[in-house]
């Protein structure tokens, strides 16, 4: 596996200095969340920096960009029904996602990060579905022969993996892949375990985060199994990204990344190691 933390948890950082925090603490790579081109409040953005230079930082670091995190949806609604999908903003997302696709393609990154998101009220999941899926499908048109994958993660009216494997299998395309949050699965009742089991084909990418009740704490310390997560990524021999989540662009008053992250890597790649040594069960 490869070890990363995402931006969100050093909103005022500038690039410079997560990239040479991550060459301190010795991960493989970053999760750079974006809010796109017009992004003017979030100081690592990628968006914000040219990408020659993010190219020349990373590769002097010794660091990958493990993942472009967007915000894109693939949810809004289609008004005027029939005539919106000709005259409204039914392809927006999808221009939305080929850009960020653009932007991956140009700092080297593997990956653009989405999301399905949230069914309309009063809306069937069938119709809501369909929906996410028809534009997705065009999205990974837009990566074709980039070089770079869609992952699609779990959230909103689709938090789980099984929600996220029946995406992906009916959109049907090498380019759709799985981001993997445990934390929002376990919420609604998905047993992470099987979440990893389910999505094992498509996992790229797994979120690692945990709470006292609703509030962050460092991971190991609350009530999410983290460590059995980890273990489990161990066991089935994982070689994507885990990923650090730290929600300080979200919520105030939570601790510095360089007081959370460290331990949180450490803890990480101790649980992954003794995943690995634990021997496979003999049948009988």
């Amino acid at each position: 596996m490869k070890l990363a933390f995402s931006t969100v948890a050093t909103p005022e950082w500038t690039l410079d200095r997560v990239i040479d925090f991550a060459r301190r603490i010795d991960v493989n790579g970053i999760e750079l969340r974006t809010f796109g081109d017009d992004s003017a409040h979030f100081t690592p953005d990628p968006c914000l920096t040219s990408f020659p230079k993010i190219r020349r930082l990373m590769a002097d670091a010794g660091v990958e960009p493990a993942c472009l995190a967007t915000s894109i949806t693939f949810d809004e609604p289609v008004r005027p029904p029939v005539v919106g999908r000709l005259f409204g903003t039914y392809e927006l997302c999808v221009a939305h996602t080929k850009r960020m696709i653009e932007v991956a393609t140009q700092i080297e990154c593997p990956f653009v990060r989405v999301f399905g998101f949230e069914l309309q009220p009063r809306e069937s999941r069938r119709a809501g579905l369909r929906r996410v899926i028809d534009r997705l499908q065009l999205a990974a048109a837009c990566a074709r022969n980039t070089g770079v994958r869609i992952l699609l993660e779990n959230g909103g009216s689709f938090p789980t993996a099984e929600d996220l494997a029946e995406i992906i299998a009916r959109v049907d395309s090498p380019l759709i892949d799985a981001a993997y949050s445990p934390a929002v699965a376990e919420a609604v009742g998905e047993d992470p375990l099987d979440g990893l089991a389910i999505i094992a084909n498509h996992l790229e990418s797994v979120k690692v985060k945990d709470f006292d009740g609703t509030r962050p704490v460092p991971v190991g310390s609350g009530e999410m199994r983290c460590e059995e997560i980890v273990r489990r990524l161990g066991e089935t021999g994982f070689t994507g990204w885990i990923v650090v989540e730290w929600d300080r662009m979200w919520l105030d008053g939570l601790a510095d990344a360089e007081q959370v992250i460290p331990p949180a890597i450490e803890s990480i790649a101790s649980w992954y190691a003794a995943g690995a040594r634990t021997p496979e069960p003999v049948g009988v």
